[in-house]
């Protein structure tokens, strides 16, 4: 029982922590603080935490970047970004899974992608995906904790440096894109 109540307390502190930065992004009360940053770098960090987690699900993560990738950004705006998606990959991947990042630079924009060998989803529940409360439910995610609000999250950031975030279902669609 107090096992249980673990878990729902991590999962009612990620809400509030969603919901702060969320609320933050769209009151333009974020306080950013921007600065020259290596990409490579903080991704590095960010799986290094999210080891554990991975490890529990016997997800292996790696990372495509062959030299250090240089953007103005703020570390705890791209740290978010990183983190919920990695996050999302590894809890809605399957046993013995993989993620794959990449991490470029193409035409003078930072490209970041996050492959999986997730569960899956509909092109229907992808383009819901980015909205906020929105949580993909089936039989496959029905025990899986979220908030539905991370990847409006990430998409909200995005925004703030004039880029943009999609899902592709098809993995043989071309994942290093700029566009989608």
């Amino acid at each position: 029982m107090v096992d249980r109540c673990l878990i729902r307390l991590q999962g009612m502190r990620k809400l509030i922590r969603d919901l702060l930065d969320l609320t933050r992004i769209e009151s333009g009360q974020i306080k950013r603080q921007l600065a020259d940053l290596d990409v490579r770098e903080v991704a590095q960090s960010v799986m290094e935490s999210l080891l554990p987690i991975a490890a529990e699900r016997h997800v292996t993560l790696k990372l495509q970047a062959d030299h250090p990738v240089s953007l103005r950004a703020d570390p705890e705006e791209i740290e978010i970004i990183l983190n919920n998606l990695l996050s999302n990959a590894i809890k809605y991947n399957r046993e013995n899974g993989s993620v794959e990042v990449g991490i470029e630079e193409m035409d003078g924009k930072v490209i970041l992608t996050v492959v999986d060998t997730g569960i899956g989803m509909t092109e229907e529940e992808a383009s819901r995906l980015f909205n906020e409360f929105v949580r993909i439910k089936n039989k496959d995610t029905q025990n899986i904790l979220g908030s539905g609000l991370g990847l409006s999250i990430v998409k909200k950031i995005a925004h703030l440096y004039d880029g943009e975030v999609c899902v592709r279902v098809n993995p043989m669609q071309e994942a290093r894109s700029p566009s989608c």
